[in-house]
């Protein structure tokens, strides 16, 4: 080994020594100058939701149903005598309106005027035959008196023996001749007064079959369907015409039972029955167009007499008074029969309920924001619910808040980060209350 070759050996094995020394340095130095492990300060999380503050309102309960208009009266003219028709007004025509008392059709008369004026005949002769009778009568009365004066006068000379008991016997069969001259003439008039009377009561008939020939309208009406023209035969019993009454329109809307329950726990007659209860319903009855809502205001008239055994539903009807005196070319039009409109019924207002939106009530719990803003899951008891609102009973007291946000997973005692949700506690008051409904 040469000498150069001694020394690159030599600088090798030193180059060794440095990175041993770097290590025992730090061995050794390390557990001098190792510091205590910091303490990480845990945050609890906080989680926003939204929340409202719970009120106490004058819950007004309201339903809606729906049903088609019919008037409250309809006429069927039907034909009570038989006859050419002779005379047809021009307001005879579909969706014309008649006044009570207007004539509208009028049928051939003359037969029944000859039917009465053949009574009145009759009558006029019953009337000579009676006179002529009592006549009769006043004379045969005085010779019965005559002829019972001569029958006493000569019974009483047969008892002096003046005349023979023959001639007192003659004098006794013109005595009971005369009486039964009397009792016919009597008879004959008792029997005359009955046939007056039967005479009187076809007159009457006459008299109205006459009248019947002269159709007139009994209320106000609009024609809905005729069936019969001029020069046309109507017989006895045919459908003429008919029209519907303009007094009153009527709708019948469906509504479930149970949505009537808290309606009628809020009106006057709650304590009543279903039916009493009903009537002090308030009403309003709305058709809804392309364009606007035309609405009249309503009165509950009576409830149906049976249950819908298919919906178990329950029929009320409300009254719309005047409806064609409330018209309006272009805002109002007409209740006709057919259209089919809204009804809504509410109740006096039930003051004094605790109210939140149902779609804070998860399985019978609401979630509460308590003062340390953490979360409360609580228990609660519905009164009633109805659309998208829910009357507390018992759980929850007036102001207290409520989270109406959904909480992916929530935990009692979770801290919260509540933010007012003013929206959903105005559309809340305007749902209970109604206010805008009466704007």
């Amino acid at each position: 080994m040469t000498e150069d070759s001694l020394k690159i050996s030599w600088k090798r094995r030193l180059w060794v020594i440095p990175p041993i020394l770097i290590g025992v340095a730090a061995i050794v130095v390390s557990p001098m100058i190792k510091n205590k492990p910091k303490q990480i300060q845990v945050v609890e999380r906080t989680t926003k939701v939204r929340a409202m503050t719970v009120p106490e309102l004058a819950v007004v309960s309201r339903t809606t149903g729906y049903g088609t208009v019919k008037p409250s009266r309809t006429w069927e003219a039907v034909a009570e005598v038989a006859g050419q028709v002779v005379w047809v007004s021009e307001a005879l025509k579909n969706g014309h309106s008649v006044k009570a008392g207007t004539e509208v059709l009028r049928i051939e008369d003359i037969n029944y005027r000859l039917a009465l004026a053949q009574i009145q005949a009759q009558l006029n002769t019953a009337d000579v035959k009676d006179k002529t009778t009592h006549a009769s009568l006043a004379i045969a009365s005085k010779d019965l008196k005559v002829l019972i004066d001569d029958y006493n006068r000569k019974k009483g000379l047969a008892a002096k023996g003046v005349i023979t008991k023959s001639t007192v016997e003659s004098a006794e069969r013109q005595m009971f001749n005369g009486e039964s001259q009397v009792q016919n003439l009597k008879n004959i008039l008792a029997l005359s007064s009955v046939e007056r009377q039967v005479l009187i009561a076809q007159k009457a008939s006459a008299e109205l079959d006459l009248k019947r020939t002269h159709i007139k309208a009994p209320f106000d009406v609009r024609i809905t369907n005729v069936n019969i023209g001029e020069a046309q035969y109507a017989n006895k019993g045919q459908l003429m015409f008919a029209a519907d009454g303009l007094g009153i329109a009527e709708v019948e809307a469906q509504f479930p039972i149970g949505v009537l329950r808290p309606l009628i726990a809020g009106s006057i007659a709650k304590k009543s029955s279903l039916e009493i209860g009903a009537l002090a319903l308030n009403a309003k009855v709305r058709l809804k167009t392309t364009t606007h809502t035309v609405a009249w205001s309503a009165r509950v008239d009576r409830v149906s007499g049976v249950i819908d055994p298919q919906t178990q539903s329950l029929g009320v009807v409300v009254a719309i008074d005047n409806p064609l005196s409330q018209a309006k070319p272009g805002k109002r039009p007409p209740l006709y029969r057919n259209t089919f409109v809204e009804v809504e019924l509410t109740s006096e207002p039930i003051k004094k309920q605790v109210v939140v939106p149902l779609s804070t009530l998860r399985n019978g719990k609401v979630y509460i924001v308590d003062q340390d803003n953490r979360l409360d899951i609580r228990k609660v008891s519905i009164a009633f619910s109805q659309g998208g609102y829910a009357v507390i009973k018992k759980g929850i007291k007036p102001g207290e808040r409520i989270v109406t946000s959904d909480l992916v997973s929530a935990i009692s005692g979770m801290l919260l980060a509540p933010q007012e949700d003013e929206k959903t506690k105005r559309i809340l008051v305007t749902e209970t209350t109604g206010r805008e409904s009466q704007k």
